[in-house]
């Protein structure tokens, strides 16, 4: 797996990341309508485009295929973490979270959030974040379920011993 910054090339293969990964998990957790509702984003493809090229998105890439992506805005917000269901539990998040979070660390972030699925909870949760709330999100008159967290960062590097 290599993980590389984001190129306005790779807009395309998100999109393609992005549906795959809440069409193929999406109906664990949501409806059929949620998951279609969810799935048609992004329908402005240069907006999508230019938000891709806003704070650190990152990109996994396995075998030549774009498997994952995250991004971090300069405030700390995670805005997208997404890995195709192909190569999903195959450790393309979490790479791709640890050099997002190391990042925010290097530029003095004290502390990361993200509104989180109920797909993506665990994971943040499993990175340390805390739930701050529940809320609902109306998308095209849909309701979405989705959790507001964050993670207090450490800024100094632990003393050795």
């Amino acid at each position: 797996m290599i993980i590389r910054p984001y190129q306005p090339s790779d807009a395309e293969a998100l999109v393609q990341v992005f549906r795959d990964a809440v069409i193929g998990t999406g109906s664990s957790a949501y409806d059929p309508q949620q998951v279609a509702i969810w799935a048609s984003y992004p329908e402005q493809f240069e907006a999508f485009r230019q938000q891709l090229s806003r704070g650190l998105t990152l990109v996994a890439v396995v075998d030549h295929q774009v498997a994952a992506f995250g991004q971090l805005e300069a405030s700390g917000h995670v805005a997208f973490l997404y890995t195709s269901s192909q190569f999903a539990r195959q450790g393309c998040a979490s790479a791709i979270y640890q050099q997002l979070e190391a990042h925010a660390i290097q530029q003095g972030n004290s502390r990361l959030y993200t509104e989180a699925s109920r797909i993506s909870k665990p994971f943040f949760l499993k990175m340390g974040f805390q739930i701050l709330e529940t809320e609902w999100v109306d998308r095209k008159g849909v309701q979405f379920e989705r959790f507001k967290m964050e993670k207090l960062l450490s800024l100094t590097s632990p003393e050795i011993k």
